[in-house]
């Protein structure tokens, strides 16, 4: 029986180097590469996300004339592209593991 292909790996701790290191090394082939790379792709999405909201939340109570306030409004956007860069990527690697896009 075939593995799902897109699995979640709930039970990974990323804060430990040796499992780091055993998802990158225990990688068959490309497709599998993909899989992992899609896996870190949407962590970091979900990360990137968790941290714009905790800065809009802290920008809410901020006051505007702050020094610190224009430089967490841009923080937060410069957040908002790399988010956006990350789902395009989630795409492009979607397409590159469905076999039908082929």
């Amino acid at each position: 029986m075939k593995r799902p292909l897109f699995q979640r790996h709930n039970n990974l701790d990323f804060s430990k180097p040796e499992v780091i290191q055993s998802f990158v090394t225990d990688t068959i082939n490309s497709l599998e590469l993909y899989q992992k790379e899609l896996i870190v792709n949407r962590e970091e999405q979900n990360l990137l996300g968790q941290r714009i909201r905790v800065m809009r939340d802290f920008l809410n109570d901020l006051p505007s004339f702050d020094p610190q306030y224009p430089i967490l409004l841009t923080q937060i956007e410069m957040d908002q592209i790399e988010l956006s860069e990350l789902a395009v990527r989630e795409v492009m690697l979607i397409k590159l593991l469905d076999p039908r896009s082929l």
